[in-house]
């Protein structure tokens, strides 16, 4: 099984874990409704970077490609609509090699890694349909670390705005159905990758992740 499938898998398995003991923890609990604040969700979905990291003058850009993505996240209710979250996001992909990438780059593979620690605040709004459908804002920022599996490429940390608009489906139980596009805005050094015939600079690296998941309420 290719690495990046075992990648993949392994961390589908973690937030399905966190998820159980999060429902049994709920499931449990016998307080007064409203006595706990928490909220924790998993989501999985795509990665879509919107940048090139090298534009070419021959138009054969450096950039990355599209992959799965997956995220946990815990939140607490601050008060009603608006709640804190910290969430960890992983994705996976590969990088297209452009003219402006030194020839001798062979690998030993073109995949990469995005790790995505933001925090911030999420806004409910009002429902939309009945009492089961709100719409949600999302606030933070945070930072995004590239890994990259390949020659002289170096990894870099980088800040990053993170902006999102989705849905939060609410359920009977403490279930939740999650919907989300989110926007992590940033910037990408050029002098992490083995360039040739540019001048290095900080290039924009804007990127969307299109998650769909579900939350569990504490009671």
């Amino acid at each position: 099984m290719p690495a990046r499938t075992r990648h993949s898998l392994g961390l589908i398995a973690f937030a399905l874990m966190i998820a159980s003991v999060s429902v049994s923890a709920a499931s449990a609990q016998n307080a007064p409704a409203g006595a706990s604040r928490f909220r924790i969700g998993a989501s999985t979905g795509g990665y879509v970077p919107l940048s090139s990291l090298i534009r070419a003058a021959d138009s054969f850009d450096t950039r990355l490609a599209a992959g799965p993505a997956f995220s946990i996240e815990p939140q607490y209710v601050v008060t009603g609509p608006i709640a804190a979250y910290a969430s960890g996001t992983l994705a996976f992909g590969t990088i297209r090699l452009g003219s402006s990438i030194q020839p001798a780059v062979l690998g030993p593979s073109n995949q990469f890694r995005l790790l995505a620690a933001t925090a911030g605040v999420m806004l409910t709004g009002e429902d939309l349909i009945g009492e089961h459908v709100q719409p949600t804002l999302r606030l933070g920022g945070g930072i995004k670390w590239y890994s990259f599996n390949l020659t002289d490429a170096e990894n870099q940390l980088r800040p990053t705005a993170d902006i999102g608009l989705g849905f939060r489906g609410i359920g009977v139980g403490p279930i939740e159905a999650t919907a989300e596009v989110r926007y992590l805005l940033s910037s990408f050094d050029q002098e992490k990758l083995p360039t040739r015939g540019i001048i290095a600079q900080s290039q924009r690296q804007n990127d969307l992740v299109f998650a769909i998941g579900f939350g569990i309420r504490s009671r």
